[in-house]
């Protein structure tokens, strides 16, 4: 299923991007997913995991809603379904954070990488009640959140505190820094809508005693700090940095002398390149193997009707020849240069298809090429399943 974004990704960039939030309507079809779909995804969950929660009024204990249990030796944890069916019909939200593995979403989750080029993590929302899941709060990432089944009331509130990070919450900072009384924005969230909310923006979706499940899609890009720490891990080489520090004279020379070696190494090209392929190389994407095609000795081409996306969240290094993704650099010659720019300004693309977009004299490698790719996991290859439009 391709996202029908509303905004090109070189106006959501220039205009919304960490700038204001964007509503975006009927980006999704209405029916993509349905509470069977739901419950089943359940089933795979690590229930017993911080990451699984209930909130009603507060995260409810954990010994409330799961037991625990020997099967054949080994410990389990499952739902306790009476009391996980109580709660939710006492207006509690269903709550599961950092999903990877489910094929729908990993398949949101990686298109709206590739449309603002950020690494994803992937939450969902379930609720039946009226009752809020969190009290009105800001978020530590920008946020997309994809309305999949009923709707949701939103209430924002624009930026007291600047660009959070994941360290300064809300509830810790909402005294110095409270919310307007005035709001930025209200509406009704509903089936098949997008809405990208920047962090730090004060917002209160609120359920309207319907069914509701939305899946939030937080994007993390490199941050200064990042940067920072990064240079950090470099000082050990630096003389200065192995002094000791006894409050006497020297102390402020050396302080000085430290200063201007990070001061240098902080303003170096080289140094911010190397960080940024450090950053991107340490991304990994969720994929489903493909151990019919690259494990069977009988297949050695790809069929017409297999499709083809590209493995990594931003398509970092085509401007200088390489690519980096799932923790891999390669260096590209023009024919594979030409076949990856192709494959990710597609976003997901048949072979047969991308073999029309090849010249002739490069159809020869074509196969050998993207075969390659794939069995290095750069490349996303399926069996005859191109996304419905």
């Amino acid at each position: 299923m391709d996202i029908n974004f509303k905004v090109s990704p070189e106006e959501f960039l220039n205009l919304y991007q960490e700038k204001k939030p964007l509503l975006m309507k009927g980006c999704l079809a209405q029916d993509l997913i349905s509470w069977q779909d739901v419950n089943q995804i359940l089933t795979g969950r690590d229930v017993n995991s911080d990451d699984f929660k209930l909130s009603l009024n507060g995260i409810v204990p954990k010994s409330e809603y799961v037991e625990s249990y020997i099967d054949v030796g080994t410990l389990r944890h499952r739902l306790n379904k009476s009391s996980l069916y109580k709660l939710l019909r006492q207006g509690a939200t269903l709550i599961d954070n950092k999903i990877v593995g489910e094929p729908l979403f990993d398949d949101l989750a990686k298109q709206i990488a590739a449309y603002c080029g950020r690494q994803t993590v992937v939450s969902s929302y379930a609720a039946f009640g009226e009752k809020d899941s969190f009290r009105n709060h800001w978020d530590t990432r920008d946020v997309f959140v994809l309305q999949l089944i009923g709707r949701k009331k939103w209430t924002v509130y624009p930026p007291s505190f600047e660009n959070p990070l994941f360290m300064q919450q809300s509830k810790d900072l909402e005294q110095s820094f409270p919310c307007s009384d005035t709001p930025y924005m209200e509406f009704m969230l509903e089936a098949g809508d997008i809405f990208y909310l920047p962090r730090g923006w004060w917002h209160n979706p609120m359920p309207v005693g319907e069914e509701t499940f939305h899946l939030a899609v937080g994007t993390f890009p490199p941050f200064a700090i990042n940067y920072v720490e990064w240079i950090m891990t470099q000082l050990p080489n630096l003389p200065a940095a192995r002094k000791s520090l006894d409050s006497g004279e020297d102390d402020l020379a050396t302080l000085k002398e430290l200063a201007d070696h990070m001061s240098a190494l902080l303003l170096n090209p080289e140094k911010y390149q190397d960080f940024l392929n450090h950053f991107y190389a340490s991304q990994r994407l969720p994929s489903a193997p493909a151990i019919d095609i690259f494990g069977n000795p009988a297949v050695n081409t790809i069929a017409d009707d297999m499709t083809l996306s590209l493995n990594a969240n931003k398509a970092y290094g085509l401007s200088e020849n390489y690519l980096i993704a799932n923790g891999m650099k390669l260096d590209l010659d023009d024919v594979g240069l030409n076949i990856v720019t192709i494959i990710h300004s597609s976003g997901c693309i048949t072979f047969g298809e991308l073999r029309e977009k090849i010249s002739m004299e490069h159809q020869l490698v074509l196969n050998e090429i993207v075969w390659n790719l794939s069995r290095l996991d750069i490349v996303t290859i399926k069996r005859g399943m191109l996304r419905k439009k």
